[in-house]
């Protein structure tokens, strides 16, 4: 061999290992498709409650694409729309504007693990579909407001309507003395909208509003959200009495919130979580 003439370098074995991984994600990637896809991501402190950054290979499928909906996994529950960012500097893409909100909603924290699957055969456009598993590492309960009614026991004074909706007939302990009114939300639409993370609603009728703090309390067949504090206010403004019917009806979801996260209320406290109210008098007449 002339002089001054190597041998040919063989690579390492790490690099020949790096190599071949390389080559085989390019075939792996060759066969892959939106419809094939799922990933996981778990939610770790600081890094997801603005944006959550989706893996590199999805993002690299999902191309120009920036509009995407979300919704948890289960029969009929509501899209969400989330804007999708590129970050060109660093070739990241996430999922942003519009994903802030549905985690509040839906109470993802710290420590929660999702499994996306793309779906796009519903005809709702580019949708990724989550399922949401708990620190207890069991999938967490989410209820479709308007499913379960017989399942869940509920009394024959609630009705349940779509995910937006509820109705309720007044009895005596939604009319008490000031100190002890309150109204028992329904556990489905409660846990639709959230209602664990949030600290009041604001409840609309007859071009007016009024404020109403929720109260939430611990029992053995799970958490109970009742209006308490403002809701006598309602009451008393209304003219409301037992066998009085009232229609509940969201019009602005607006945001969920930590009892200790002052930031995000002061952020937020012109964009409440909005009830309209009508109510059907027992003569039938109407309030709106």
């Amino acid at each position: 061999m002339p002089a001054g003439v190597g041998r040919p370098r063989r690579g390492s074995n790490k690099e020949q290992a790096a190599a071949a991984d390389r080559s085989g994600m390019e075939e792996e990637m060759a066969g892959l498709s939106l419809s094939d896809f799922e990933f996981f991501k778990i939610l770790l402190p600081g890094m997801y409650e603005e944006a959550l950054r989706l893996p590199a290979l999805f993002a690299r499928e999902l191309g120009a694409c920036r509009d995407l909906k979300l919704r948890l996994a289960g029969a009929g529950m509501p899209l969400w729309d989330v804007e999708v960012f590129a970050d060109e500097k660093r070739g990241d893409m996430y999922l942003a504007q519009g994903w802030k909100k549905f985690a509040r909603a839906h109470d993802l924290r710290d420590g929660y693990l999702l499994v996306f699957r793309y779906d796009d055969s519903a005809g709702a456009g580019a949708t990724l579909t989550l399922t949401v598993f708990d620190r207890t590492t069991c999938r967490k309960p989410y209820v479709h407001a308007g499913a379960g009614k017989a399942s869940r026991g509920a009394r024959p004074q609630l009705a349940i309507a779509e995910p937006s909706q509820f109705a309720v007939s007044l009895r005596q302990c939604n009319l008490a003395a000031k100190q002890n009114q309150y109204l028992n939300v329904p556990v489905d639409f409660q846990d639709a909208h959230g209602y664990a993370r949030r600290r009041r609603v604001e409840l609309r009728m007859g071009g007016k509003t009024w404020s109403v703090n929720l109260k939430r309390g611990r029992r053995a067949l799970g958490d109970r959200t009742a209006l308490k504090y403002g809701w006598h206010q309602f009451c008393v403004d209304n003219g409301l009495e037992v066998g009085d019917t009232c229609f509940f009806k969201v019009i602005r979801e607006g945001p969920c919130v930590d009892d200790d996260d002052e930031e995000w209320e002061d952020e937020w406290e012109d964009d409440e979580h909005v009830l309209q109210v009508e109510v059907r008098k027992k003569d039938g007449t109407m309030l709106t």
